[in-house]
């Protein structure tokens, strides 16, 4: 976010794209935003666009690492050992990946 500050201030001095993803590199080297995002940033903030912050996305909040789909994942577990991923997100309703990162994690 704090790039996307730097890339609007660019915009409103008119200083160029190119420069902007210049003077970002001298200034964050590696952390620098892609080529690409900068420049569509720079785009957005052209085109009268204020807010940094990423707008909300379409979709299903996630709420498959709550704290009620974790304590239900390790009921599962004690109640069966030998229970899948599989079954587990089948089960609760929620993605594999998330199934499989509540088990590494919690």
């Amino acid at each position: 976010m704090e790039q996307r500050t730097c890339i609007k201030f660019c915009v409103k001095n008119d200083i160029k794209c190119a420069d902007a993803f210049r003077m970002l590199t001298v200034a964050y080297g590696e952390a620098t935003l892609d080529k690409s995002n900068v420049y569509r940033w720079y785009k957005m903030f052209s085109e009268s666009r204020e807010d940094v912050n990423d707008e909300e996305r379409a979709g299903r909040p996630s709420t498959s690492t709550i704290d009620e789909k974790i304590d239900e994942v390790k009921k599962m577990v004690l109640a069966n050992r030998r229970i899948t991923v599989r079954e587990i997100a089948e089960d609760l309703g929620i993605s594999i990946g998330s199934c499989h990162s509540i088990l590494i994690d919690n």
